[in-house]
């Protein structure tokens, strides 16, 4: 490898790291704000919180994240778990596109509107672990129809989790945003998720989703808190 050629995988490294610690920042900085909220003004001390009040708080951070320029956000919210709105309920304040377009409203009357959200990985995941969780790409029939990868964070209220906020990026924007920074790293170079399945690749050969590995003389870098670029894939 030249000097020339370490030079701009070590570029495209560093703007795919940039690119995804942006992301997760946000979303980490959110969640941390909507904990505030709901142990303050939202109701703090164990006070009722109501769907109005929380769609009032919600929206207008996803309306900034939709129209802000130069945005990756498909569509963004918060679906609160069983305890919070009731002990049988669950909410969802969530909106996508740049008409803000409300997701799934319905299911807010529905007494089983629990059972559309509690066994997904990304509401499950947060809510088991504590942690910050990132899910795909898969196709998302709830609300894109698209391939997306869907940031989720727990939010806490009286130290217990009571929620999620998320954030659905696709991954056709992924790819806009993440291929030139992947072509500088190489021809076959892929961004891939936990699994191993790729987000998006250099290569016109590997679709999102499809399960990679890296070659063997590929360099491997981890970047954000569940993704790793291989330089070349087998």
């Amino acid at each position: 490898m030249t000097g020339k050629d370490a030079a701009r995988m070590t570029t495209g490294v560093t703007e795919l790291t940039a690119l995804l610690a942006g992301i997760e920042q946000r979303i980490d900085h959110w969640a941390a704000a909507t904990t505030a909220w709901l142990n303050v003004a939202g109701g703090g001390g164990g006070g009722k919180v109501t769907g109005s009040a929380i769609d009032k708080f919600i929206r207008p951070t996803v309306k900034e994240m939709l129209h802000e320029p130069g945005s990756v956000v498909a569509g963004a919210g918060f679906v609160a778990g069983a305890g919070l709105l009731g002990p049988d309920r669950s909410y969802i304040a969530w909106w996508q596109g740049e008409d803000l377009e409300r997701v799934d409203a319905l299911a807010n009357f529905s007494p089983q509107s629990m059972s559309r959200y509690v066994k997904t990985e990304w509401f499950k995941v947060p809510l088991e672990t504590g942690l910050p969780h990132v899910t795909g790409p898969y196709i998302d029939l709830l609300c894109t129809d698209e391939y997306v990868l869907t940031f989720t964070n727990p939010v806490r209220r009286l130290g217990d989790i009571v929620g999620v906020v998320g954030m659905d990026i696709t991954a056709q924007t992924l790819e806009r945003t993440s291929l030139a920074a992947l072509r500088h790293i190489g021809p076959g170079a892929a961004l891939v998720n936990a699994g191993g399945r790729s987000i998006v690749c250099a290569s016109p050969a590997v679709d999102a989703g499809d399960v990679v590995s890296p070659a063997p003389e590929a360099a491997v870098y981890a970047v954000g808190r569940q993704f790793r670029i291989f330089s070349a894939t087998a």
